[in-house]
């Protein structure tokens, strides 16, 4: 769904229109899973994954949307991941109880900007998110790896079971894609 899509999708939703608002909020569903994905380092139970967080948080956000005052796209994303970052905490924490998915969480919260700088930055996070998730799961997996939680080549390749080096060209790759993605 274009940006475009969005805007007329958050506003007939917001007059009513549940078969808009169920679009709008399935196109939100890519950025959930960047999000969900980067919160989490290991897995939590068997029965428990992306997907049960994912459900989670779209519930709560329909649930909640009637509180949702902002005008634009920005600010619904912002007001969107907030509610989101709040059920994955409220669900990490029964499952977890760990105060360094909170400090992550925290992270990703941070509200220390101006409201137009907070609207651009969500805008970009939008747009990057949304390109991560159209890429490989393994390549997802070492962007976050090295960027979100910083660790190392060596880290990640025994994580995904490759030889540093595999994991390094992969590293590239997935670098190029991304920005080929992102820039025009």
């Amino acid at each position: 769904m274009t940006s475009v899509e969005q805007r007329e999708a958050l506003q007939r939703s917001r007059s009513g229109d549940a078969s808009a608002q169920g679009a709008l909020l399935e196109s939100y569903r890519p950025y959930l899973a960047v999000i969900a994905r980067s919160i989490r380092r290991k897995p939590l139970r068997a029965d428990i994954d992306d997907s049960d967080l994912i459900q989670d948080a779209l519930l709560e956000i329909h649930r909640s949307l009637a509180g949702f005052r902002g005008e634009t796209v920005a600010e619904f994303t912002g007001w969107l991941r907030q509610v989101a970052i709040r059920t994955f905490r409220r669900r990490l924490r029964q499952e977890l109880g760990t105060v360094d998915r909170e400090r992550d969480l925290d992270n990703l919260s941070a509200n220390d900007s101006t409201p137009s700088e907070r609207a651009m930055r969500e805008e970009q996070t939008m747009r990057v998110t949304t390109a991560l998730a159209g890429l490989p799961r393994e390549m997802q997996d070492v962007l976050l790896g090295r960027h979100l939680h910083g660790w190392s080549y060596a880290e990640i390749a025994q994580h995904q079971g490759k030889t540093e080096g595999a994991l390094r060209v992969l590293y590239l790759r997935a670098l190029k894609r991304l920005q080929g993605t992102l820039v025009p």
